[in-house]
């Protein structure tokens, strides 16, 4: 399956943009030393990833014949955008197990093909992922489930 060089093109220039964009956030995360390494160093090496992998796929597409963008499909767009901005907002208050399933429902909906069956099946293996890694094996402050709610709803009544 060969990719359109419009595609390629746009694709790669949203790698440079979003990685130089990880760059300017991160430059005033903490790099530290070899021994002990600060909070920049992983953005960093995923933000010149990014702008490298980008870089090559540019490349890649100027040597092809050009063909046109065949056009946008806004609903996965709008989809993973919805899930991603669900997480960023619920993560603090209504834990990951939560934030998990309502962000990976919210990115389902993009597809009109998505299987429910599976995607129950992938979600609880990607919960059990998600909270062994985060916060079992790397002991990362996130609450496992919803810590604020219970006071928030006290204080609506």
């Amino acid at each position: 399956m060969r990719v359109r060089f419009g595609q390629d093109v746009s694709a790669g220039l949203l790698f440079v943009i979003i990685g130089l964009g990880a760059l300017w956030i991160g430059s005033d995360y903490s790099m530290g030393t070899p021994q002990k390494p600060g909070t920049g160093v992983l953005p960093r090496i995923l933000s010149w990833c990014l702008i490298g992998g980008g870089g090559l796929l540019i490349l890649d597409a100027l040597r092809r014949v050009d063909t046109p963008i065949a056009g946008w499909a806004w609903r996965p767009v709008l989809a993973v955008t919805a899930g991603t901005a669900a997480f960023g907002f619920l993560i603090d208050d209504f834990g990951l197990v939560f934030t998990m399933i309502v962000s990976m429902t919210l990115c389902a909906l993009g597809a009109l093909d998505t299987r429910w069956r599976e995607f129950v099946g992938f979600s609880v293996i990607m919960i059990v992922i998600g909270v062994g890694t985060f916060i079992w094996l790397l002991g990362m402050p996130i609450p496992t489930w919803p810590t604020k709610v219970s006071s928030f709803l006290r204080m609506g009544h």
